[in-house]
C-alpha cells in the first residue's frame, strides 16, 4: 500500500499543508504530477473521496486503494484521487478507544456504574426493579453487563416515554434540590452495599479528587444527575450509552478529552486555508489542489471538453467536505460539482446547512446522495461491545461534541424528525433537504434502482461495502 501511485492520493501533513509526516509525504510536485496525468489521458470525470477520522495513515492507504480499484478507469475517462487527511490526533482518539475498554473494566469503574444504574433505574422507575420504585438487584446488573448490548431490551420497553414521570428541577447541581437527594441517596446506598475498597477508597486517589470529586458518592450523584436531567430534557441515547457517556466525562474526561475530535475538525477547516505568502510544502494541500483543479476546469471548458467531479465523504470525511465546499463557493468559481456522496456522515447538522446546503444554492454541485444506516441498526452498531452499545455517529453526538445529544447529520433517529427530535428547527431543515434529494437507508439490496443499494450494518464499514460502492458507480 504504501507503493501506491502518488496519483491517486494525497497525503495532509500537519496543519492541513504539505509538512512531511507518516511514511509517505505528497507535494505540491505530486499534485501537479496528477493534473498532468489527467490532462495526457484526456480524462473527463474525476472522483474526489475522503476517508473518516478513525483512520491510520496505513489505513487511509488501504482506502485508497480501494478507491482506485473501483473507481480509476482510464478506458472510461474516470480518475480517483483520494485524501488522507488525519492521521494525527484521531490515532490519540483510537488509542483512547482501547483505553476506555481498560478504564472500564477496572473494579472501581464497575462498582460506581452499578451504583448509578441502581439509583437512574429506581427513578425512572424501570419495571425490571421490583415493579419500579425499587434498586435492581446485583444478579440482574451483572448479567445485563456480561451482554454485549447491556439493557437493550429495557429501552426497547421503555420506548418514548424515558424520563416523563422525572419531578426533576432544571437547576444546576449547586442549586439543585433534586441533586442534593440524589448525593444523599448515593451515599446512604454506597454505605450500606459498597465494597471495602470503594468504602475505603482514599482521598488522594487522582481518578476521584480530579475535578474536586471528593467522594465515590459525589462522583455516583453526579453521573445520575446528569443522566437523568438528558432524560427529563430528552436528550438521551437510551439507557446504558447514556450512562457510559456521563460516566466517561465526569471521571476520565482529562485522560480522553474530547478525544481529538476539536483537533480534527480544525485540521479539515485548515486544509482550505489560504495559501497567500506561502510556499512549497508550507502551503495547504486542499487549497492547493483546488487552484490545479480550477485551472484544469478552466483549461477544459475553454476547449470545448467535457468535465464531471464527484466528492465522497465517509464519517468524518464529511466534515472535510463541507470545508471544500466552503472554499469553492468562495474562491473557486470555475469548480462545479455533480454528486456529492454522504456516507454515514459524522458531520454536524448545523456545518452542512451552513456549509454543504448553501453550496448546492449557490449552485457548486447538483445532486446529493447520503447513505446511512436506519435507527434501530445505527443503535445494533456495538462501537466498543459491553460498554458502549450504539454507533460511532451516537458517540459522537453524545460525547466528542461540545454539548450533549449533539446533532449529528447521519443519525436517522435524529433527522426524520419524528417524537423528541420533531420540534428542531435544524432537523426539520435537514429533513426537507433529503426528502428533496436521495436517501439509503441500511440494509437495501433488493431496491429496483441498483444506485440506492447498501448493505452496511457497521458504521465503518460504509467505504468497503461492495453494494454502497457499486451504487455510486451506477450514480456516476
Amino acid at each position: 500500500m504504501e507503493n501506491l501511485d502518488k496519483k491517486y492520493f494525497i497525503n495532509i501533513g500537519a496543519n492541513g499543508t504539505f509538512a512531511d509526516s507518516g511514511k509517505v509525504h505528497s507535494t505540491p510536485m505530486d499534485v501537479d504530477a496528477i493534473f498532468s496525468f489527467l490532462e495526457e489521458n484526456d480524462l473527463e470525470k474525476l472522483v474526489i473521496y475522503f476517508h473518516g477520522g478513525l483512520v491510520t495513515e496505513k489505513n487511509g492507504l488501504a482506502a485508497a486503494e480501494l478507491m482506485k480499484n473501483y473507481f480509476a478507469d482510464v478506458k472510461s475517462k474516470r480518475h480517483v484521487v483520494s485524501f488522507i487527511w488525519e492521521t494525527g490526533p484521531m490515532e490519540t482518539l483510537s488509542q483512547n478507544l482501547k483505553k476506555v475498554k481498560e478504564l472500564a473494566g477496572t473494579d472501581l469503574f464497575e462498582e460506581v456504574t452499578k451504583f448509578v444504574i441502581k439509583i437512574v433505574g429506581k427513578r425512572l422507575g424501570i419495571e425490571d426493579a421490583r415493579g419500579g420504585g425499587e434498586y435492581l438487584e446485583d444478579d440482574t446488573i451483572f448479567d445485563e453487563k456480561h451482554k454485549a448490548a447491556p439493557f437493550e431490551n429495557l429501552d426497547q420497553s421503555m420506548g418514548a416515554r424515558g424520563g416523563a414521570g422525572l419531578d426533576i428541577d432544571d437547576e444546576e447541581e449547586l442549586y439543585s434540590e433534586y441533586y442534593k437527594k440524589l448525593e444523599l441517596e448515593s451515599k446512604k446506598l454506597i454505605a450500606e452495599e459498597g465494597s471495602d475498597e470503594i468504602t475505603n477508597l482514599p482521598t488522594e486517589n487522582d481518578v476521584i479528587t480530579r475535578g474536586g470529586f471528593l467522594t465515590i458518592a459525589t462522583v455516583v450523584a453526579k453521573i445520575a444527575f446528569a443522566v437523568l436531567k438528558r432524560y427529563y430534557n430528552k436528550t438521551h441515547h437510551d439507557f446504558y450509552p447514556t450512562i457510559m457517556e456521563e460516566a466517561f466525562r465526569k471521571i476520565y474526561l482529562d485522560k480522553v478529552g474530547h478525544w481529538g475530535w476539536k483537533q480534527m475538525k480544525d485540521k479539515s477547516a485548515e486544509i482550505f486555508s489560504s495559501n497567500s505568502g506561502l510556499t512549497g510544502d508550507n502551503q495547504h494541500a486542499g487549497t492547493y489542489f483546488l487552484n490545479q483543479l480550477n485551472n484544469y476546469v478552466e483549461n477544459r471548458l475553454a476547449s470545448g471538453k467535457k468535465i464531471e467531479i464527484e466528492l465522497i465523504g465517509h464519517s468524518a470525511g464529511s466534515i472535510a467536505i463541507c470545508n471544500l465546499l466552503e472554499a469553492t463557493t468562495k474562491n473557486f468559481p470555475s469548480i462545479k460539482y455533480n454528486t456529492v456522496f454522504f456516507l454515514a456522515p459524522a458531520c454536524r447538522t448545523d456545518l452542512f446547512l451552513e456549509k454543504g446546503k448553501l453550496a448546492m444554492d449557490n449552485g457548486v454541485f447538483k445532486n446529493f446522495k447520503m447513505f446511512t444506516m436506519e435507527e434501530n441498526s445505527e443503535k445494533k452498531d456495538h462501537c466498543l461491545p459491553y460498554i458502549y452499545t450504539h454507533s460511532l455517529l451516537y458517540l459522537v453526538s453524545g460525547l466528542f461534541e461540545e454539548e450533549v445529544d449533539a446533532k449529528i447529520m447521519g443519525l436517522h433517529e435524529q433527522f426524520k424528525i419524528e417524537g423528541r427530535y420533531a420540534g428542531f428547527t435544524e432537523l426539520v431543515q435537514l429533513n426537507s433537504f433529503i426528502n428533496s434529494n436521495k436517501l439509503v437507508l441500511s440494509v437495501d439490496t433488493t431496491n429496483f434502482d441498483e444506485s440506492m443499494r447498501s448493505k452496511s450494518l457497521k458504521h465503518g464499514d460504509f467505504d468497503n461495502d461492495i453494494d454502497t460502492l457499486r451504487s455510486i458507480l451506477k450514480s456516476i
